[in-house]
């Protein structure tokens, strides 16, 4: 386990370093443009919240399947989900930003981007989020209702 550091908030996860930064596919996305690209050393299991495909009204649909996930504290309601990680909507704090959770698995070797997300979309920002880069393919299981409030405090 190590714990990587960003504008003093602790991230512990059983992740090293990679010797070159992993392009991403949204530098915005990013807490003053700084991620780390990290390759894991176990298995990780991380939150991915989406709208099952369905758009709504400022914000594009998104699906279970996808590169962005939620690592760290997720013990949140959904709007401080959607605020912490500047989810797209026009503004996060009131407008629908996920409909729908799934557990998020990731491999050994897997290989991320991880940082602060950025105050995008009418968020705040400022929670810890991943990018997938390259590595076993994420395997996503729809979860149902809450259940993810009692996994862990940590994804």
């Amino acid at each position: 386990m190590r714990t990587f550091a960003f504008f003093g908030r602790p991230l512990a996860l059983p992740a090293v370093e990679t010797p070159v930064r992993a392009a991403t596919r949204d530098p915005s996305a990013w807490h003053h443009g700084a991620y780390v690209t990290v390759r894991l050393a176990a298995p990780l299991s991380a939150l991915r919240v989406h709208t099952a495909g369905r758009s709504y009204p400022g914000r594009p649909g998104s699906g279970e399947r996808g590169a962005w996930i939620l690592i760290g504290d997720v013990i949140k309601s959904s709007g401080e989900l959607a605020d912490s990680r500047s989810l797209p909507t026009r503004n996060a704090k009131s407008m629908v930003a996920f409909t729908h959770t799934s557990e998020a698995r990731l491999g050994f070797g897997t290989v991320l981007n991880i940082g602060l997300a950025s105050a995008k979309f009418g968020g705040s920002g400022g929670e810890f989020q991943g990018e997938f880069v390259a590595g076993p393919p994420i395997r996503f299981t729809p979860l149902a209702g809450k259940l993810w409030h009692g996994s862990a405090a940590y994804a």
